[in-house]
C-alpha cells in the first residue's frame, strides 16, 4: 500500500499489501483481493460499478469484514496528472454515492501524493475539500455557489454573500484545517478557487460599482475581479489565507475593497 494508505489501513486492522510497480492492473487487483481475503475479508464484488448524480466509478474491490464494508482503489503506475485526476474523480464519485462514513482505502505501488491519499480519509478537512474538487475558476459565479452550498452542507452555515458572514467563514475554515501533527492538511486548488470566488462574489454583489470577472494576466491567480479603478485578486488572497499567513484575512480584504469602491463611487 502507499505510505499514507498503509498507515490508514493498519488503523482499520489491515496488514499492508505490496504490489509490483507498473504491473498489469487487473492482475494486481486480483492479487490484492486474495491478500485481503487471507486477512479475514470477504469479497463482495470485484470491479463494482457505482453510480451517483455526480458520475460513475468502478471500484476494484468491495469486501466486507465483521459486517463492515470496505472499498479499495488500486493503482500500479506512477502518479502522473492523468492518474491523479482519475483517482480523485473516482473518490469523489464513491463518496457521493456511498456517503461520508464509507471506508475508502488506497493500495498503490508508488507512494501516493498527499493531496490524493488525503481525500480517502474521513476527516472534516478531507470531506470538505473533496466536495470542492470540481470547483471551476472558469465559472466563478458557479464556483462561489459551490463553496456556499458546501459550507451549508458541512457546517449548517447559511452564507448569503454578505460581508458580515466572512469572519465566521474564516473561523470555520481554520477549525477544519487545524492539524496538530507535522503533516498539515493539504490545501487543494478546489478550496482555493471556491473560497476565492465566494469572497469575490461578496465584493461584487455588495459594491456600488459594477465589476466583472476576467482571467488574470500579468498578476493574480487564475482570475481577478475588475472594477473601473480597482482590480481585486480574491483568489490569490484566499490562497494566502488558507496557507496560513496570519496577516492575510479574506474578511479584512473584502471590507477594504468595498470601502475603496464606495469611495470611488463618490
Amino acid at each position: 500500500m502507499s505510505e499514507d494508505g498503509g498507515e490508514r489501513a493498519a488503523r482499520a486492522g489491515w496488514t499492508s499489501v505490496d504490489i509490483e510497480r507498473d504491473a498489469q492492473r487487473p492482475s494486481a487487483i486480483l492479487r490484492v483481493a486474495g491478500e485481503l481475503e487471507s486477512q479475514g475479508g470477504e469479497i463482495v464484488e470485484l470491479f463494482k460499478e457505482i453510480r451517483s448524480d455526480q458520475g460513475r466509478a468502478v471500484v476494484p474491490i468491495h469486501l466486507r469484514r465483521e459486517d463492515e464494508d470496505f472499498f479499495f482503489e488500486v493503482e500500479t503506475g506512477p502518479w502522473d496528472s492523468a492518474a491523479r485526476s482519475r483517482v480523485v474523480e473516482a473518490v469523489f464519485t464513491m463518496r457521493a454515492a456511498l456517503g461520508d462514513g464509507a471506508n475508502l482505502e488506497l493500495v498503490s505501488a508508488y507512494p501516493a501524493p498527499r493531496e490524493v491519499s488525503f481525500l480517502f480519509e474521513r476527516s472534516p478537512a478531507a470531506l470538505f475539500e473533496l466536495d470542492l474538487v470540481r470547483a471551476d475558476p472558469d465559472q466563478p459565479v458557479l464556483c462561489a455557489e459551490l463553496f456556499r452550498q458546501t459550507a451549508e452542507r458541512h457546517w449548517d452555515a447559511d452564507l448569503d454573500y454578505g460581508p458580515e458572514g466572512l469572519p465566521l467563514t474564516e473561523e470555520l475554515l481554520r477549525a477544519v484545517l487545524e492539524d496538530d501533527t507535522d503533516d498539515p492538511e493539504p490545501v487543494l486548488d478546489g478550496l482555493v478557487y471556491g473560497l476565492g470566488c465566494y469572497v469575490g462574489e461578496v465584493i461584487r454583489r455588495n459594491s456600488k460599482v459594477q465589476g466583472s470577472w476576467r482571467s488574470a494576466d500579468e498578476w493574480g491567480e487564475a482570475l481577478v475581479l475588475e472594477f473601473p479603478d480597482l482590480v481585486v485578486d480574491s483568489v490569490g488572497k484566499a490562497r494566502a489565507f488558507l496557507e496560513g499567513d496570519d496577516e492575510d484575512s479574506v474578511s479584512y480584504y473584502a471590507r477594504y475593497a468595498l470601502e475603496a469602491l464606495d469611495d470611488a463611487s463618490g
